[in-house]
Formats: C-alpha cells, sequence, structure tokens
C-alpha cells in the first residue's frame, strides 16, 4: 500500500494572518490620525473632528482592500521569482452561495483541492483554497470553477514548504501566502 498524500504545512501562514490583522488596525488607527489631524484645520474644530473621524474611516474602509492586493502582488511577484513553478491536478472543486442575515450581498464560495510532488523532495502533497467573493464578483467565481474543474491542472509555485496558487486572485483577506 503506498503512502498516503500529506498536506504541505506551511506555519508562516499563522504569521501572515497575524500581519494582515495588525495591518489593518494600524492602517485604520493612522488613517484616523491623519484624518482628525488635518479636518480640524479646514473646518471649524468640533465639526472637522466628527468629519475627521467619519472620513477617515470610511477612507480607510475602502481603501484597504487595494492596500492588501498591492502586498499580494508584490508577494506574488516575489515568489514568481524565487519559487519553482509546479502543475498541481484538482482533485476536488466546488461552488457554493452563502446568504448572510446582516449582508445583503450573497457570497460565492470556491473551493480548490489538488495534489501535486514537490519538486525538491519528490513526495506528493496536497493543498487546498476557498476564494471568498461578493455578488457582484459571481462571474468571476463561476469563470474560476470553470478553468479549474476537478482533472484540471492548476499552476503553483513551490518554495520550501510553502507552496501556492500561481493566480492573480486572492483568496481570502488576510491570506498573502
Amino acid at each position: 500500500m503506498g503512502k498516503r498524500p500529506g498536506v504541505l504545512y506551511n506555519p508562516m501562514v499563522f504569521v501572515y494572518w497575524a500581519v494582515s490583522v495588525i495591518g489593518a488596525a494600524l492602517y485604520v488607527s493612522w488613517t484616523l490620525r491623519v484624518a482628525t489631524f488635518v479636518a480640524p484645520s479646514l473646518t471649524d474644530e468640533s465639526v472637522g473632528y466628527v468629519f475627521g473621524v467619519l472620513g477617515g474611516l470610511l477612507f480607510a474602509l475602502i481603501t484597504w482592500p487595494f492596500v492588501l492586493m498591492l502586498v499580494w502582488w508584490g508577494r506574488r511577484a516575489y515568489l514568481r521569482k524565487v519559487a519553482v513553478p509546479v502543475r498541481a491536478t484538482v482533485t476536488e472543486a466546488g461552488h457554493r452561495v452563502t446568504h448572510s442575515s446582516n449582508n445583503p450581498f450573497a457570497t460565492h464560495r470556491v473551493r480548490l483541492k489538488v495534489m501535486f510532488t514537490h519538486p525538491g523532495t519528490g513526495v506528493e502533497h496536497w493543498m487546498k483554497k476557498e476564494y471568498a467573493m461578493f455578488e457582484f464578483r459571481r462571474s468571476t467565481a463561476k469563470e474560476l470553477l470553470h478553468r479549474f474543474p476537478e482533472g484540471a491542472e492548476l499552476p503553483m509555485l513551490v518554495r520550501g514548504r510553502a507552496a501556492g496558487f500561481d493566480l492573480a486572485l486572492r483568496p481570502q483577506w488576510v491570506d498573502l501566502w
């Protein structure tokens, strides 16, 4: 009986999650500090402070996903230079739509599970990722599932104990892989 494939565990994933959460808190804090410093000088101090807090918070919430996207693109570009490209086979693919009571938009979740052979060790591993997209990106979710059905090949990047899908889409908001 052959050896069962194992999941390639990268302990840095939890560090990336922590960096994302701490980075979000620091970014919102920094944005609020700048907005509450600038806004009172433009209008009446008490009104400016209120508008500074509200405007800074709104600005931070709108721009934080773009900051994460830039970090994701930079990380992916770095890994494309230093990691080994590998072709993985999709073993499971699924699409699920969830509705939340506090969110008017549905969330489309695409889950991909792949098997691949590690280029350094020759050992077979599996890995899975879940992509979450709001309703207005439903076509992107369906296209992702259509591009990578079960049995399809998916490009990956492997470097040491880290492996990730070589796709432009970023999975969850905390995932910087």
